[in-house]
């Protein structure tokens, strides 16, 4: 064994000492995993019929400096891998960030269904010969962390292709949110790449160079996939990056492009990915919370001095309208919980939804604070054009989207009522009081200077009317339409009355004819409402 030690020792210490690659010789690579099996065979035949500790170790140290250097013939061939800047095409374009300004940026991607091979023809092959020798000699685990080592300039180059960065989460920590934007919309694409493509190209590679060695192409696949768990994490940072309302629907495009990838990723990157989707989940129903303390913290203090809609309604409708064409992902988000990766059929269209009972306390809240605002004219005939101006824009922006079917037809009528109930008060407040100086104190047989003193007064009271609320704006045309009607067929009759009562009391009286205080009514609205 001493002989059989000391000859193997100096074949293999010939190669050892070569300082050119082996493998650029199949000759020298051949002969050389010849020695290694020999040693291997020798070794284990020592250990079942020898007790000659130290003969064994000396074999031992013998294989551990050919696996060694079969370590480094092995980095040296998955290294050869690579990306040749000067490869002649015509649509890859450099990148604009100034830390990148040497990567060339690959463009879209339609054809997911392909395996990138990353290593010339024969190496995968030549790649295994090295793999099960290491193996065999228990350097398994060295021999995965050298793949993974030497995996990662090209995993890295990779990501950088496809426009963003590994550590983008650790590299825009104190981005402004453009800055975010930016980068989220980069990251969606390529991480639609990254697991279609790169991550299954992986997964092929190590099995090939693996084969037949399951636990060690799981362990070398794991580790060198780390840069593309990283890159996934930046979901986890844009999730814990704060609540603003304006990051819902980028947020939402990452939840939906997770739920994309998520039944093509491969199994190591499940849990995850599913994480991350709850994750996401959490922030969007956070945001919809942080909208909610955003109308209610809205100031009370300021409103428009013509009555008009309030710009927190125009946001908040807008918003719920934008939010409204993902309602599929939004309730899918709702519905998620921790530890479930299946949700229950996904129907937002029915107003017993979560994200529908989410929208319509949202639309509460709203109308809440805008009540509020409307105590602050100090004169109630004001307010309730201001209400009824922003209830109006409410049901309109409801029926002229998908919120009309989200938030159901019971929805719309409660809020319609409302809107019924600040015109009535509009119409007691303004124009209840003009027809209260008519009926008071006029009756059939007055005297004739009560009924001029009272038709004075009336005239009167609709001119002040008229200058002070010709200055406020009813946003809808059909709505100043309706409200001259209704005034019209409220003080029209009664002005008649007078006209009758006044007539029989005074024969040849003089008196502003009901047309003209009915067109009086209408230029009124007219100008309310700027047609």
């Amino acid at each position: 064994m001493e002989d059989t030690l000391q000859t193997l020792d100096d074949l293999i210490s010939q190669f050892l000492s070569l300082d050119r690659p082996l493998w650029s010789s199949s000759d020298d690579a051949d002969a050389f995993l010849e020695a290694v099996d020999e040693l291997t065979s020798t070794i284990r035949g020592l250990e079942n019929t020898s007790e000659d500790h130290v003969l064994l170790e000396s074999f031992d140290l013998l294989l551990e400096r050919c696996s060694m250097r079969l370590k480094d013939e092995f980095q040296r061939l998955i290294a050869t891998s690579g990306f040749d800047d000067n490869h002649g095409g015509h649509n890859i374009k450099k990148s604009r960030d100034e830390d990148d300004s040497h990567t060339f940026v690959a463009p879209p991607i339609r054809d997911f269904d392909i395996i990138v091979d990353a290593l010339p023809d024969g190496v995968a092959t030549q790649a295994n010969r090295i793999a099960r020798r290491m193996i065999d000699a228990g350097f398994g685990d060295i021999c995965a962390e050298t793949y993974a080592s030497a995996r990662r300039n090209f995993i890295d180059e990779s990501i950088a292709r496809l426009g963003v960065h590994a550590h983008i989460a650790e590299r825009f920590k104190s981005a402004s949110r453009e800055e975010l934007e930016t980068q989220i919309m980069r990251w969606i694409p390529a991480i639609r790449v990254v697991f279609r493509i790169l991550i299954p190209s992986e997964r092929h590679l190590c099995n090939c160079i693996f084969d037949g060695f399951a636990s060690y192409s799981d362990l070398a696949f794991a580790t060198a996939c780390i840069p593309f768990v990283q890159l996934l994490s930046f979901a986890n940072f844009i999730a814990a990056a704060g609540q603003n309302p304006e990051s819902l629907f980028r947020i939402v495009d990452m939840y939906d492009a997770l739920a994309d990838i998520l039944p093509v990723a491969d199994e190591a990157f499940h849990h995850e990915i599913t994480a991350l989707r709850e994750c996401l989940g959490l922030s969007i129903k956070g945001i919809f919370v942080a909208l909610e303390k955003l109308i209610r913290h809205d100031s009370s203090e300021s409103a428009p001095a013509d009555g008009g809609v309030h710009p927190i309604t125009r946001y908040v409708m807008n918003y719920l309208m934008a939010a409204c064409a993902s309602r599929h992902i939004l309730e899918e988000a709702m519905q998620l919980e921790f530890g479930c990766t299946e949700t229950s059929l996904i129907n937002p269209d029915r107003p017993t939804s979560s994200l529908a009972v989410c929208f319509a306390w949202i639309v509460d809240v709203l109308i809440e604070n805008l009540e509020a605002k409307s105590r602050i004219y100090g004169h109630v005939p004001l307010g309730c054009v201001f209400l009824i101006n922003n209830g109006t824009y409410i049901i309109k922006k409801v029926n002229g989207c998908e919120l009309k079917v989200l938030l159901g037809e019971d929805w719309t009528r409660v809020i319609s009522a409302k809107v019924h109930q600040w015109v009535s008060e509009y119409r007691r407040a303004t124009w209840g009081r003009a027809i209260m100086i008519l009926e008071r104190d006029i009756r059939s047989g007055s005297s004739s200077s009560i009924v001029v003193e009272k038709l004075n007064h009336f005239h009167n009271f609709v001119k002040a009317i008229c200058q002070v609320q010709s200055r406020w704006v009813l946003v809808e045309k059909q709505q100043a339409m309706d409200l001259s009607t209704m005034v019209e067929d409220l003080v029209i009759p009664v002005y008649r009355d007078a006209i009758e009562i006044l007539k029989a009391t005074a024969v040849g009286a003089s008196y502003v004819r009901p047309e003209d205080v009915k067109l009086q009514i209408q230029q009124l609205f007219k100008a309310m409402a700027k047609f």
